[in-house]
């Protein structure tokens, strides 16, 4: 899309989102060990706007873009073209990945413990980036509150939400800040506005020919909430490009991806079981299949190998393995 485009998009409502979201961000905490947030944002406030892409990807947790979009990543990396990826959460929230990277009962996890899960998988992000040939500098990080993203994009005030892990209330990055500290100098509040004004900047500024986000049939209200926030980002905006989304969680862990376990000669399988078929609520065959080369295939595993303290849960390495598949699948969303 043309810059002149989007230039009467914002125009047109940019100016009320980022009004609401900017007029009550509060001041900055503490981004990392030794730091604050208020130095980091002095020295980041003069970071130039995102730069266009091809190729935009939202994904509510680190991990989500291997899981869904690896190959579509190399392939146009291989061709040249730029991609970015975007990511609404740290995956600060997950309690189970916090006992077991710091030894711990989870009933001792305090919000120390949850911000050391956040470094760790930040930068397990950016190694799984590289992997796939993308710059850490098309790695944007919103740092909104995992497992509660959809509080979030829920509020209808300027109330922020606090995290039930981390205990923080407005966005963070620890080894690299989080995007709105960088492009406005103070982190966001965890607020309806805040979030989507910061989805808003990135597809403004990335003019991407096709962005891709989790499915609004995806069963993880983090995703869900993904999915609703890029839409209404688009329609802010009036972006005209590809929309094409992907199913992460679909029920039970052990009910999709199907066929369970890494069978990359196999597509993706549509299943019944207990009267119910999975993945629940999206047609049958996807809009589109991209098969991928034993090349991509192991790629994309080396990548999701990257995501270490995902793979080292209970069964973690069965249901990440499981997307390991002889293609990408995806729907179309416009």
């Amino acid at each position: 899309m043309g810059a002149m485009r989007f230039r009467e998009a914002v125009r047109a409502g940019m100016v009320v989102i980022m009004a609401a979201a900017c007029g009550a961000a509060p001041k900055p905490g503490v981004v990392g060990e030794g730091g604050s947030a208020r130095s980091e944002a002095r020295a980041n406030h003069s970071a130039a706007p995102l730069t266009p892409v091809d190729i935009l990807i939202f994904a509510p947790h680190p991990d989500d873009e291997v899981i869904g979009c690896a190959g579509i990543i190399q392939r146009a990396v291989a061709a040249g073209k730029s991609v970015r990826v975007s990511f609404a959460t740290l995956g600060d929230g997950f309690a189970h990945a916090a006992a077991i990277l710091l030894h711990k009962e989870e009933a001792a996890l305090g919000p120390a413990d949850y911000l050391s899960l956040a470094r760790v998988r930040q930068q397990e992000t950016i190694d799984a980036a590289r992997v796939l040939g993308v710059s850490p500098a098309n790695i944007v990080f919103l740092g909104y509150p995992d497992g509660a993203l959809d509080r979030v994009a829920a509020t209808t005030d300027n109330t922020p939400v606090t995290s039930l892990t981390t205990g923080r209330s407005s966005t963070y990055g620890i080894v690299v800040p989080d995007y709105h500290t960088r492009a406005h100098g103070r982190a966001a509040p965890y607020t309806r506005a805040a979030v989507l004004a910061d989805v808003v900047e990135v597809l403004q500024q990335s003019r991407p020919s096709a962005v891709y986000v989790t499915s609004a049939k995806d069963t993880h209200a983090d995703h869900m909430a993904m999915h609703d926030l890029v839409k209404d980002a688009i329609a802010a905006i009036g972006y005209s490009g590809a929309l094409s989304t992907f199913v992460v969680h679909s029920g039970p862990p052990w009910e999709w991806p199907w066929p369970q376990g890494s069978t990359p000669q196999l597509p993706f399988q549509q299943h019944t079981s207990g009267g119910t078929t999975y993945p629940v609520g999206a047609p049958w065959p996807p809009s589109v299949r991209v098969p991928l080369t034993s090349g991509e295939v192991a790629v994309k595993l080396r990548a999701l190998g990257t995501y270490h303290s995902q793979w080292v849960l209970p069964h973690g390495h069965d249901l990440l393995a499981s997307f390991i598949k002889s293609e990408e699948i995806f729907w179309t969303d416009r």
